[in-house]
């Protein structure tokens, strides 16, 4: 079987900006996501795993994909996706994953990091709406899913190729592409970059979304991101892409293959993201500033932060500014959904 990423997470920063009284953030959110097992399989054990083998769907010999891919053809650009439902979606992932690897099986390429990406990478596009809204991609080597559903699939037989596509994110290949990589640990910084630009010109919308792998994430220009961002509370979201898949191994096992998601963690996650837990803990903070002192006001900020972190395991980036969610499946396509849906309406 092929390595598969295992873990995501999303972070939201405080609300009141230190930049204009005329904008109010949400400051950073960190969402967590795991995949199953089933993430990829070949196609004759695909009868048991409903993101890779869809009804209507004719798979040809063993070892290869759907022989047609109605859905995947039906995609240009990102805002042709919109109308899909949960359903359609998963489809759109399954013919997805198999246009990837049938690809690079030719081209070469980074393989297993796309695969890893595709439930996710369909959920990013049908919720946010690029070029508006900013995905960047730490290192980007996990673009290809991104390019495809990006106008470029077509293109595809010239990947890596003299006079063809990048392997990477190249902003003067699309539009789509919000910021160029090819190196990592750069993401946190470039989205926090664009969220402050798009306060200062007080653009309607701002999401900013980085995806940042476990290994990238280790590097000191990400906490130096992270550092600011609590300190400047813009608006961003941040997905750690905690795929025990490293490639260069900080010698610490990822926190991804230890930690299975589950129905516990799901239900964690939809609920410290849901309106009537937020609305309970925007009470409580209006209660806290009635207290007598700053002493018992520390110590009820301090409860709500461990109590959310016992739960979910937050506690670092709560320390950092950061709003913990997850840790989340990540090929669990109604589960993302959701939750991004929820981040991108707070």
């Amino acid at each position: 079987p092929l390595p598969i990423p295992k873990l995501k997470q999303v972070w939201s920063c405080p609300k009141d900006s230190h930049l204009t009284t005329k904008m109010r953030f949400t400051s950073a959110a960190l969402l967590a996501l795991l995949p199953s097992a089933y993430a990829f399989v070949p196609a004759k054990n695909a009868q048991h795993n409903t993101a890779l083998h869809m009804s209507g769907t004719e798979s040809g010999p063993p070892y290869s994909g759907p022989k047609v891919k109605p859905l995947l053809d039906s995609v240009n650009f990102p805002s042709d996706m919109k109308r899909f439902d949960i359903k359609e979606l998963k489809q759109l992932a399954h013919e997805l994953r198999w246009e990837v690897l049938e690809n690079v099986s030719k081209t070469g390429g980074h393989l297993s990091s796309s695969l890893g990406v595709v439930e996710m990478t369909v959920a990013l596009h049908h919720v946010f709406d690029m070029p508006e809204d900013d995905i960047i991609w730490d290192v980007s080597h996990q673009c290809y899913p991104h390019k495809m559903l990006t106008g470029r699939k077509d293109k595809f037989s010239t990947l890596r190729q003299a006079g063809g596509i990048s392997g990477f994110c190249k902003r003067k290949e699309s539009e789509y592409d919000s910021f160029g990589a090819g190196h990592s640990t750069t993401s946190i910084s470039a989205a926090q970059g664009m969220s402050i630009a798009k306060s200062m010109l007080n653009k309607r919308k701002n999401n900013c979304i980085a995806i940042i792998g476990d290994g990238a994430i280790t590097g000191g220009m990400a906490y130096e991101a992270m550092n600011s961002a609590g300190y400047l509370k813009n608006r961003m979201i941040v997905i750690l892409n905690d795929n025990g898949q490293v490639s260069l191994p900080t010698g610490t096992q990822s926190a991804g293959g230890t930690r299975p998601a589950s129905q516990l963690s799901t239900y964690t996650s939809q609920l410290l993201v849901s309106k009537p837990f937020q609305n309970v803990r925007d009470v409580l903070k209006n209660i806290n500033q009635l207290l007598p002192s700053e002493t018992l006001q520390d110590v009820n900020r301090r409860i709500d932060e461990y109590t959310r972190g016992l739960i979910s395991g937050g506690t670092l980036f709560e320390e950092l500014g950061f709003y913990y969610v997850g840790p989340v499946d990540g090929h669990d396509m109604e589960n993302l959904v959701g939750i991004l849906e929820t981040l991108r309406d707070s």
